[in-house]
């Protein structure tokens, strides 16, 4: 199928006609798919309260629904990864190597912790790390590594999870971005949050299953189910007979709600459809983009599976008498997904001040590079130079939020978009 030319080919940053319209804008994010499911639940916490065991049911269905023994559904995503690394007892003098495109609420917890980041490159294709650039950075300090699967796109978990069986190291995912989706390798398989030891999750207002905030923390191992229990529902307590509860150890309060539970409930019955939807799109998207010389489309390695929550176009802008946030700003006038650009925030190294400085962490401290047993950390600079193929990959980027109500027609629609602005400035 070719790419349908615009009846305008003058830019409409410009002042030419866009492609679409504020008449007839591309459907966004927002309102949410609710189940009629979802109304039954919550009147069911309404009249039954905490007796509804909304919660139970919710965790009980997660944990079957990604292939996992245990869930623990936790406040927000944030809340779901600090409450995991500490369940894994991640502390000072511990490395936890991370990727270094990702979302705040991955680092949070490393650092609340007391725990060091360090961050590998990427593959330049995805924008995940690789075994490879994993092991670059590995000592004998490393606590755990963490996959995050940024976009929807699973890492290469085969390769990963074979150099952490091999070196020993706790494997975590970052699933935030990815729920459900697939993984079929020759002996790595199943459901992003069940490849590694322990997995993270967000079901957070803009997220593929939403409960408006909330989180999750899936594993099949027991003892680090009941740790992040331990810590993020009781606060460390314990009961005690002909006593009470007494806190045995340090604990927040990071409590799932019964209502959110119940919205959660119901959108996991629709997640496996909607992901297949978001799927389709970005193939045919990614189908008529292929004709657009100088943009390249998202690559999905072998084994692994994308369920889009961005779509991501790299730019080789040797071909383009224009810089990126120029594209990115005639893409949104012609009528793509607003928000729709560059993320250099997005790289960790860069964009976290408050690791470069070493401070507003804890007060005046610079926890956690100042606590005695992190002596190791005090040479290490945070800056894009620790990551430059990262670093390269965010500035040639622009992706923007996906949907599953995206028609065939919006579909083509944006490919004309970038068909439009990809010929005004080609060289």
């Amino acid at each position: 199928m070719a790419i349908k030319s615009p009846a305008d080919v003058s830019l409409a940053v410009e002042g030419g006609t866009p492609v679409r319209g504020s008449e007839n804008p591309l459907p966004q994010v927002f309102p949410r798919y609710v189940p009629e499911s979802a109304y039954d639940n919550v009147r069911a916490v309404l009249d039954g309260g905490v007796s509804s065991n909304m919660i139970g049911r919710f965790e009980e269905a997660f944990a079957e629904a990604t292939g996992t023994k245990y869930c623990v559904s936790i406040a927000n995503c944030t809340a779901a990864l600090h409450s995991l690394y500490a369940g894994l007892g991640a502390g000072p003098g511990d490395e936890i190597v991370v990727s270094p495109i990702t979302d705040f609420g991955t680092i949070a917890g490393i650092v609340a912790q007391g725990a060091i980041p360090i961050f590998p490159d990427v593959d330049i294709r995805t924008g995940n790390v690789t075994a490879e650039t994993i092991e670059e950075v590995l000592s004998p300090r490393t606590a755990a590594i963490v996959a995050v699967h940024f976009y929807g796109l699973l890492c290469p978990m085969e390769e990963i999870a074979a150099l952490a069986k091999r070196k020993n190291i706790t494997l975590v995912e970052d699933v935030c971005q990815a729920p459900l989706a697939n993984y079929a390798g020759p002996t790595v398989s199943g459901k992003a949050g069940s490849l590694g030891d322990v997995g993270g999750f967000s079901f957070d207002a803009e997220k593929h299953l939403t409960a408006d905030h909330g989180g999750a923390v899936t594993t099949d191992d027991e003892e680090i189910a009941d740790r992040v229990r331990s810590f993020a529902l009781t606060r460390g307590a314990v009961s005690h007979p002909n006593y009470g509860r007494k806190h045995e150890t340090f604990g927040l309060n990071y409590r799932f709600g019964q209502f959110q539970a119940g919205l959660a409930l119901a959108e996991l019955e629709v997640l496996e459809e909607q992901n297949e939807r978001r799927r389709q799109g970005a193939r045919h998207l990614s189908a008529l983009l292929a004709e657009v010389a100088g943009i390249t489309s998202p690559y999905t390695p072998p084994g692994s599976d994308h369920i889009h929550w961005l779509y991501h176009v790299r730019l080789d802008l040797d071909q383009f008498r224009c810089s990126i946030w120029d594209f990115a700003e005639a893409l949104l006038a012609e009528g793509l997904t607003p928000g729709a650009g560059p993320a250099p925030y997005y790289l960790v190294p860069d964009s976290h001040v408050f690791m470069q400085e070493r401070a507003h962490v804890a007060g005046r401290s610079g926890w956690p590079w100042d606590h005695p047993l992190n002596e190791f950390a005090k040479d290490i600079e945070y800056s894009a130079d620790m990551c430059p193929v990262a670093k390269q990959h965010v500035d040639t980027t622009i992706r923007w939020t996906w949907t599953d109500k995206h028609s065939a027609q919006d579909i083509e629609d944006m490919a004309t978009m970038f068909a439009k602005v990809a010929e005004y400035y080609r060289v």
